[in-house]
């Protein structure tokens, strides 16, 4: 083969890897692409949602904590008025 061929030969070979390239491009990597795209979207509005349940959460645990604060206070100030005692508990059973 002399040179002319094989620069031939070659060029063909170049433009058919560059159709098959941009053919399996538009074929399979777009629309992945895009269907990855569209997963991680959906991916970050559960996140925002899941993060705003938790701070929910966080905020109604707060609460409960403040709350059960309360009543341990409130239980300790009525059993110092009555004169209630945790050990004077079992004594009475």
């Amino acid at each position: 083969m002399s040179i002319d061929e094989w620069a031939e030969t070659l060029s063909a070979v170049a433009i058919l890897v560059s159709g098959g390239s941009w053919l399996f491009k538009k074929i399979a990597l777009d629309p992945l692409r895009l269907d990855i795209q569209h997963l991680s979207g959906q991916i970050g509005q559960q996140l925002r949602v899941h993060e705003k349940e938790l701070a929910d959460l966080d905020d109604r645990l707060k609460d409960h904590d403040h709350e059960l604060d309360s009543h341990s206070v409130r239980l300790t100030r009525l059993e110092d008025r009555t004169g209630i005692r945790e050990g004077n508990k079992h004594d009475e059973d």
